[in-house]
């Protein structure tokens, strides 16, 4: 920058000291008679111009160094903003993302306690509602199988020919009473339950007819029994395996 500065007023400084040598010339050389003014006129301008050409030669050269360096301090100006500008977005980007960050990993740890602390309170729910329903189940089993046992004892007695009808409707009730303990078991031992009692009440029905028959019942026996006998084991065995398992 000094070195424009000086440029600039050795510029003026030629332009002033032109302008003082052609005022001086002037009255010098007008001052001589035999002197034609149109040489004067000549030499003037010649000066002036040789003058001129040095000024506009070295103003021109300040001018571009002028311009260069208006173009780099106009550059590190920008470089400077930029960088600066750069930092404090990084600096802002940064402090963002360490407090969502930050806030991301206490939600999730927040969140992770609730459904920790959640699942805990329902395995524990679970397991005392499974605690009461095993012994539920298990007398839900006893209660159908002890009443399909009592209503197949008393058809069993058909073999030795009796129909002791008030054996068989207490059994048949025993059956009623039983089925509401059918909620508490699978829908396919439900289904075995329904299916015997049925079998074993079409059996009674039959045997009804044949109580007066001579032999009636025995031969009913002999043509139901084996088969009704396999379906009981069938149910005992179907009933155990459901309880072991």
């Amino acid at each position: 920058m000094p070195m424009i500065f000086i440029g600039y007023l050795f510029t003026g400084v030629l332009l002033a000291l032109g302008v003082a040598i052609i005022i001086a010339s002037w009255d010098t050389l007008n001052a001589l008679p035999k002197l034609d003014l149109k040489y004067l006129s000549t030499l003037v301008q010649a000066a002036m111009a040789f003058i001129g050409a040095i000024a506009v030669a070295i103003l021109t050269a300040t001018v571009g160094r002028s311009n260069e360096y208006l173009k780099v301090r106009l550059t590190q100006s920008v470089n400077a903003a930029t960088a600066k500008l750069n930092a404090e977005l990084t600096r802002a980007v940064n402090a963002s993302t360490e407090r969502l960050r930050a806030e991301l990993t206490a939600s999730v740890n927040e969140s992770a306690q609730l459904l920790q602390a959640e699942l805990t309170k329902s395995g524990d729910v679970f397991r005392a509602e499974l605690n009461q329903l095993v012994p539920r189940r298990y007398e839900a089993y006893h209660a159908i199988w002890t009443a399909l046992t009592q209503y197949f004892r008393a058809v069993q007695k058909f073999e030795e020919g009796i129909f002791d009808e008030d054996i068989l409707k207490a059994a048949d009730k025993a059956c009623e009473d039983a089925s509401g303990h059918t909620l508490l078991v699978d829908q396919i031992d439900q289904d075995t339950f329904h299916n015997f009692w049925q079998e074993l009440t079409r059996l009674y029905e039959i045997a009804k007819e044949k109580r007066d028959l001579p032999d009636g019942l025995r031969t009913l026996w002999r043509n139901e029994g084996r088969t009704l006998g396999l379906h009981y084991q069938e149910v005992r065995e179907a009933f155990a395996n459901r309880l072991l398992a």
